[in-house]
């Protein structure tokens, strides 16, 4: 769900998505002036690859957001990214500050699950 309507975990977002093939697409999101473009793999039950488009002109990412099963009853999620940026000379940080953003955005979404699981609400449709 995230993956295809990230804008319902991030109402600052608006996205577009383009079927590729089965269980992949391109998606586009949209922040203030600022889009980005991205190929989706979903592996059903498993895990979400992103990988930015190659041929526009964006920072080059990879993610991938797996869910794992340690043992019966347990479920995790581990959140993997890469991203190249270009090292800036104005002592700013935008790793770190790209990081924070990642981890805060993965708390949300995994505290939104949790209220969605709890409630049985995954096969309905969120508005």
């Amino acid at each position: 769900m995230r993956a295809r309507t990230p804008e319902k975990f991030n109402p600052s977002l608006s996205c577009s998505t383009e079927e590729v093939g089965s269980n992949v697409f391109i998606r586009t999101i949209q922040v203030g002036k600022i889009s980005f473009c991205e190929q989706v793999v979903l592996k059903p039950e498993e895990q979400i690859q992103t990988r930015s488009v190659a041929n526009k002109k964006q920072i080059l990412t990879e993610s991938i957001a797996s869910i794992e099963e340690p043992e019966d009853g347990y479920l995790f999620v581990r959140f993997t990214y890469k991203r190249e940026l270009e090292e800036l000379s104005d002592g700013v940080n935008v790793g770190e500050h790209l990081k924070a953003a990642y981890v805060q955005v993965d708390r949300d979404a995994i505290a939104m699950i949790r209220v969605l699981a709890e409630a049985r609400l995954f096969d309905e449709t969120i508005n």
